[in-house]
C-alpha cells in the first residue's frame, strides 16, 4: 500500500498544493476537523489509508499500557480518555469528538499510553494503522506539522483543565464540559447520564444532579432520560468559565484555523 503512496510524491504534493482549497465533495464526505484542515490534494493521498469504521457505545479504542495498533480520526460520536484513579475508579481526562484524533501517542512516536479510550456516544471514525500513520507523517511535512499543532492544542487544553478543576465552581465546570461536548458532537443533544458527568468532572453524582437542576430552572438545558439538551447556548457560555473560550480558541487557531 505504501509503495505507491510514497512513489506518488507525498512530500512533493506538500510543496505544490500547500495553499490548495477544498472541493465541495471533500468537504461533504469528511467531517473530522483535523483532516478537513489538510489541503485537498494531501487528503486525497491519505484517504486510501483510511478505513471508515463504526464506533459503538462502550467500545474500547485503545487500552491502557497495551500497544496501539490504530489511530482514529473521529467523524461522529464522542469518546473519553480515562485515567485510573485508585484500584477501581477511572476519571475522564479528555473528551474527543469530530475535531479530534484518538491515538495521540502514535503522533509522538510511541505506541503505549496509561489512558483508556472508550466510546461514550456512538458514531464513526476514519481509522489508520499505526505504521501507516508513521510513514505518512514522515512523507508529509504538512500532515506532520498539523498533527504536532494538535498535540500543542491538547497540551493547552490539559493545563487549562487543571486550573479549571482547581479554581472554578461545579456549575462553571459543568457548563464548560457541556459546551465542549456539544462542539465535539456538533449538536445540542448529548446522550450521557449524570453518573458519567460526575465521573468526567470528578465529583459526586448528587452534585451534578443539583447543578443540572439549577441550569434547567434557568432555561439553559433540558434533562431527559440518559440525555441532556442545550436550550440556551449563549446563556451557558455566560455561565461557563473562561477556560472554555481559551481551549476552543487555541484549538481553532492551531488546528482548524476557525473563527471563535
Amino acid at each position: 500500500m505504501f509503495t505507491s503512496f510514497q512513489e506518488s510524491g507525498f512530500s512533493r504534493l506538500d510543496r505544490e498544493y500547500g495553499g490548495g482549497n477544498w472541493g465541495q465533495r471533500e468537504i461533504d464526505s469528511v467531517r473530522n476537523g483535523i483532516l478537513r484542515a489538510l489541503p485537498a490534494a494531501i487528503l486525497q493521498e491519505l484517504r486510501p489509508l483510511l478505513q471508515r469504521v463504526p464506533l459503538k457505545r462502550r467500545q474500547v479504542l485503545h487500552e491502557r499500557n497495551l500497544p496501539l495498533t490504530h489511530a482514529y480520526f473521529i467523524e461522529r460520536g464522542l469518546a473519553s480518555l480515562l485515567a485510573r484513579a485508585g484500584d477501581s475508579c477511572a476519571l475522564e481526562v479528555g473528551t474527543l469528538g469530530h475535531r479530534d484524533l484518538a491515538g495521540l501517542p502514535l503522533v509522538l512516536g510511541t505506541n503505549r499510553t496509561p489512558h483508556r479510550c472508550v466510546v461514550q456516544v456512538a458514531g464513526e471514525a476514519l481509522r489508520i494503522g499505526a505504521e501507516d500513520l508513521r510513514l505518512a507523517m514522515g512523507n508529509s511535512p504538512c500532515l506532520r506539522q498539523l498533527l504536532f499543532g494538535y498535540v500543542q492544542a491538547t497540551t493547552v487544553q490539559s493545563t487549562h483543565l487543571v486550573v479549571c478543576n482547581t479554581h472554578h465552581s461545579l456549575r462553571q465546570r459543568l457548563a464548560r464540559w457541556l459546551l465542549f461536548a456539544s462542539d465535539r458532537l456538533d449538536g445540542n443533544e448529548i446522550a450521557l447520564t449524570h453518573q458519567f458527568l460526575a465521573r468526567a468532572l470528578g465529583v459526586r453524582r448528587a452534585g451534578v444532579t443539583t447543578a443540572m437542576g439549577r441550569m434547567e430552572e434557568d432555561g439553559l438545558v433540558h434533562r431527559g432520560r440518559g440525555r441532556v439538551v442545550i436550550l440556551n447556548r449563549a446563556g451557558l457560555e455566560l455561565l461557563s468559565c473562561d477556560c472554555y473560550r481559551a481551549i476552543r480558541a487555541e484549538h481553532g487557531r492551531i488546528v482548524c484555523e476557525e473563527e471563535v
